[in-house]
């Protein structure tokens, strides 16, 4: 046993005293293989949903994740997100959505999920949002013409109408009332031409029946912009008594299709 032991101190011995020698052996550890790594992109970040902003949509902002090219959002109206419903209909490039789904005196908590088309990340922080909780216009959520960015399509930039409000009382026809507009630009960087177009509609859905009353360019308004449009309209003569509606669009150079709207109550007492 002891002839066995000095043997193997012996080894040891040598097998150091050669490692420790130029020229000789030597200890190598090989390079980590990347490709065999998976990088999956980051949960976005910066979430923010509109707090009382907007009485037609609540806004949800959010910071772009490394790695990833597209988004889907999704709310609950639990903190806990005990179940989640996706707000968005596919995968956008964009880093911002407008939800029209949100109901009145309803709490809704934001989280948005990342892809680079092959993994999907963790969820993001949720941030609540709601609809403006006062204002005697407030109405049911309508954006007749309104259409989300769709998968792959070139950004946009335009201006969103917050609200149109008109005075608190019943008109005449042939009357001129006057029309105060919201106006927020949500971007980062100034709008194009931009058309205001205001519409006397009858049922309060826009269709080929409304009259057109006036219309407005706006051009270059600047980022992250917020200001009221004052305009005098012109009500139609020969009017029965009862409840119309004005319907303002804002139309970014023209493009009718991507629109946005915004709607108020006009009472006629003839």
């Amino acid at each position: 046993m002891l002839q066995k032991l000095l043997f193997t101190s012996l080894f040891v011995g040598l097998m150091v005293k050669g490692l420790g020698q130029e020229g000789d052996a030597r200890i190598e550890t090989a390079a980590p293989n990347l490709a065999s790594i998976e990088f999956f992109p980051q949960a976005p970040r910066e979430i923010a949903a509109s707090d009382g902003i907007y009485d037609k949509f609540i806004l949800i902002r959010w910071e772009a994740s490394e790695q990833a090219s597209t988004y889907k959002v999704f709310r609950s109206t639990s903190a806990k997100a005990n179940s989640l419903q996706e707000v968005s209909n596919a995968w956008q490039k964009s880093t911002w959505l407008c939800d029209y789904t949100a109901l009145p005196n309803v709490d809704y908590y934001y989280t948005v999920v990342s892809s680079d088309g092959k993994s999907t990340s963790k969820m993001g922080n949720l941030d609540k949002g709601y609809l403006r909780k006062n204002g005697a216009l407030a109405l049911e959520p309508t954006d007749l013409l309104a259409e989300n960015e769709s998968f792959g399509a070139q950004r946009q930039i335009f201006l969103l109408i917050a609200s149109v409000n008109t005075p608190l009382r019943s008109f005449r026809s042939a009357e001129t009332i006057e029309v105060n507009t919201q106006i927020h630009n949500i971007f980062e960087q100034a709008t194009p031409l931009t058309e205001l177009r205001y519409f006397f509609s009858e049922d309060g859905t826009l269709d080929w029946n409304d009259k057109l009353v006036k219309t407005k360019t706006l051009s270059n308004i600047p980022a992250n912009a917020k200001f009221q449009v004052n305009e005098q309209i012109i009500l139609p003569d020969n009017l029965l008594t009862g409840t119309y509606y004005l319907i303002v669009v804002s139309s970014t150079e023209g493009q009718i299709l991507s629109s946005k709207t915004a709607i108020s109550t006009i009472k006629i007492s003839n």
